[in-house]
């Protein structure tokens, strides 16, 4: 029960809408279902009974209103009506069974979009504690679990349908008999379904743990392919790889097996049901010739019910071992709570200063503070640089900045409104260019306008942009120009070409503020200087934040800020900096 109600508070209003019709289809399918059953005993008697009127005088008006005719001629009329009701029964079923995948694949495809959705409008500090490949598994791979449990819910629910609407024919036919071969059954799939139910239940939360660390390794073996390589150790990403991809095949291995067993010993239960229902009507004193329309009936029944059965067996077992995906969907959909859209988009005009008023943070989890009261003005125009040794706070300053992280404590001010107040719009006016440059396996061009649909892409902007990242003669000497594909990750660039992209790509919407946070801290020097030779062009038509190691970085800031275990504790000009030698921060270092 608690199950079926997770999985529908998983679906939207309009979902629960083409439920409900869908159960009332399979009600319909339920009542064809019984009228091509009941055919059985009329169709027996009347190939069995050569004079219908003596055995069944209440046939007599009715034969006489139809001519009276031959034997030979009923037979054939009543074989006719058979096949004309199992034709249109079928003709129904297949439309059904197209009504029914129709529904389930467009839920998979939503849940799947919703739970993107869900991750994606996640605050950035949602995506430092998660595992980007929980998140993939989630929105691919449990999502397509989930769409087969709820296929399979829909088909329990049919055939419970059916099931129920035969034994109700049987019983108004044979009712001890219905109730000795019900009862066995019943008692048998009881008896199966209490045996393995905790056993399924630990193999399905076991598949889901070894499916998202089998993820998890192959993103990582593939990721770091060249470090691999280059070291020698594709065995120990093999291997570990191996253990859980094992792992996860023996589970599958375990419930395939379990699926497969219902069937073998459900035609035993039926022979014996079969058996025993002839036993107890010549117990009864009941002649054979009724005893064969009524076991005619019942072998019918079996045949179309043993199937129905086996599926239920199989996908009740099916829904126990997937009921952790369930879980786990509900969880993230229901538990994650998706912030509220910004009503205010407009950009937030920047004419004075970005003022850091006693700005405080610590990341969830962590036992100290990453920021303490930390207090900067940066005037419209300037560029300031932050520096530090690792773990002294800039990179998080700037995360705050940027409107990715929210301050504990304090308060960040664009000439003198809070930029809580109207986030987008002040995202808006920022150019950001990280020290790796995530790149897209497609065109420069795209990659440069990244996320905009071709339509929209502006040849005025690009064009600026990528003269303003002197990559000008770098596309001019590619054979496809914008147009040429760079690589999964760009690993058909150097190191300075993606760097290039990246500030071509934070200057494509002309920002007011560029923010590089150690964007040539992998760069060596010579191209550190050509790609900062590209920055100084842009002083004083943009305000700079640069986050650096090397002071050589940061030498052409107009102000420099120093950084250790979360407090500022130095700032001034960069000449001032230098003569301190920044207490082990120099040119050689590295974070």
């Amino acid at each position: 029960m608690k199950f079926s109600v997770k999985v529908w508070k998983l679906l939207t209003p309009k979902q629960h809408r083409v439920a409900v019709v869908l159960l009332g289809l399979m009600l319909v399918g339920m009542v064809m279902e019984m009228a091509g059953i009941g055919l059985v005993i009329p169709l027996i008697a009347l190939v069995s009974e050569r004079d219908l009127a003596a055995s069944y005088p209440s046939l007599t008006p009715w034969l006489e209103r139809l001519g009276n005719p031959s034997h030979d001629r009923l037979v054939t009329a009543g074989m006719f009506v058979l096949v004309g009701i199992y034709a249109m029964k079928a003709l129904y079923l297949g439309f059904l069974s197209s009504r029914q995948s129709r529904f389930v694949f467009r839920v998979q495809a939503d849940l799947s979009q919703r739970l993107f959705s869900t991750y994606l409008q996640q605050p950035y500090s949602f995506h430092l504690q998660r595992n980007s490949a929980q998140l993939i598994r989630n929105t691919i791979n449990e999502v397509d679990q989930a769409r087969w449990v709820i296929q399979t819910g829909l088909s329990l629910a049919a055939e419970f349908l059916v099931l129920v609407g035969l034994a109700a024919i049987l019983i108004a036919v044979e009712f001890l008999g219905t109730v000795l071969v019900v009862g066995t059954l019943g008692l048998a799939v009881y008896g199966f379904q209490r045996v393995t139910r905790d056993r399924i239940m630990r193999w399905g939360v076991a598949r889901q743990e070894y499916e998202g660390l089998r993820l998890q390794h192959l993103q990582q073996g593939l990721g770091s392919a060249k470090e691999v390589k280059l070291l020698g150790r594709e065995e120990e990403f093999l291997d570990r790889y191996w253990a859980y991809n094992n792992g996860n095949a023996q589970i599958g291995q375990r419930q395939a097996t379990l699926e497969a067993l219902p069937k073998l010993w459900l035609e035993l239960l039926a022979v014996v049901g079969l058996a025993s229902l002839v036993l107890v009507m010549i117990i009864q004193g009941k002649p054979l010739d009724l005893v064969l329309p009524t076991l005619g009936l019942f072998a019918a029944v079996a045949f179309r019910l043993l199937p129905s059965v086996n599926r239920m067996l199989s996908g009740a077992q099916r829904v126990r071992f997937f009921l952790p995906v369930i879980d786990n969907l509900y969880s993230e959909l229901h538990d994650l709570s998706i912030p509220q859209s910004v009503q205010e988009r407009t950009p937030v005009p920047f004419h004075h200063a970005l003022e850091i008023e006693q700005v405080g943070f610590r990341y969830p989890n962590a036992e100290v503070a990453s920021l303490r009261k930390i207090s900067v003005v940066i005037p419209c125009g300037s560029s300031v640089g932050f520096i530090g040794t690792t773990g002294a706070g800039k990179s998080t300053l700037v995360d705050i900045i940027l409107g990715l992280l929210t301050p504990d404590e304090g308060v960040v001010k664009v000439d003198g409104i809070d930029i809580q107040t109207n986030l987008r719009g002040w995202q808006a006016q920022i150019g950001y260019v990280p020290q790796s440059i995530y790149l897209t396996d497609d065109t420069l061009r795209r990659n440069v306008a990244l996320g905009l649909p071709d339509e929209q892409i502006s040849e005025v902007e690009m064009s600026r942009a990528i003269r303003a990242a002197q990559l000008d003669q770098f596309v001019r000497e590619l054979p496809e120009g914008l147009e040429t594909k760079v690589g999964e990750r760009g690993v058909r660039l150097s190191g300075g070409q993606r760097q290039r992209i990246g500030i071509a790509r934070a200057l494509y919407h002309d920002p007011s503020v560029l923010v590089l946070d150690e964007a040539t801290s992998a760069l060596d020097t010579a191209t550190e200087q050509a790609v900062m030779e590209g920055i100084r062009a842009l002083k004083g038509t943009k305000t700079i934040i640069i986050v650096a190691h090397r002071i050589s970085t940061v030498e052409h800031c107009d102000r420099v800020f120093r950084f250790e275990k979360g407090y500022l504790v130095q700032g001034g000009e960069p000449a001032l900096l230098t003569e301190t030698r920044l207490g082990g921060t120099s040119d050689s270092g590295h974070e």
